[in-house]
């Protein structure tokens, strides 16, 4: 079963296309973002945020037992969200099956104090200056020839141990 959708992913098992179940603000309808620009703002607190993962939760303020999705594609900031930032948001219902609601239109209000934030562009900038090593951090070709006179070619990674540096 393929679909054409744009949200859709590829799988890389079978080249068959898989819907996401996120549509990103660029994917969404005109009427999808018209309703959602429609919709009254709230206020709530950054309950977490994976900057790695994209998404995290905000706890509305006029229910705080209640975690709302984000999306990064939804934040409406030069700053990446904290613990503890305060945001306005507006609410739409989470595709494809619309049961659940996402935050979307998320500004931040007020950082969070004694927190660092950073800006998009210094997080981009700290990923690739703190970045993993790849296992294989060389390669070597070695070269011979067969008894029958053809080239042989062989690849040998030089395998060294995965070190996180912060």
């Amino acid at each position: 079963m393929s679909h054409s959708s744009s949200s859709a992913s590829l799988s890389p098992r079978m080249n068959d296309h898989l819907p996401h179940p996120i549509i990103p603000r660029r994917e969404r309808t005109l009427s999808q973002c018209e309703r959602a620009l429609q919709s009254p703002s709230y206020e709530g607190i950054i309950d977490e945020f994976c900057r790695e993962k994209g998404h995290g939760y905000i706890r509305p303020k006029d229910n705080p037992s209640q975690l709302i999705f984000v999306h990064v594609s939804d934040i409406d900031d030069d700053y990446v969200p904290k613990k503890g930032d305060l945001v306005s948001f507006k609410k739409m219902l989470m595709p494809p099956k619309n049961e659940k609601i996402m935050a979307v239109h998320i500004k931040l209000l007020h950082l969070a104090e004694g927190v660092k934030h950073e800006s998009w562009e210094e997080a981009v900038e700290h990923d690739m200056e703190h970045r993993r090593p790849s296992r294989v951090d060389s390669v070597t070709f070695a070269n011979e020839t067969a008894e029958n006179g053809d080239k042989i070619h062989h690849v040998v990674p030089h395998i060294s141990p995965v070190t996180h540096v912060d």
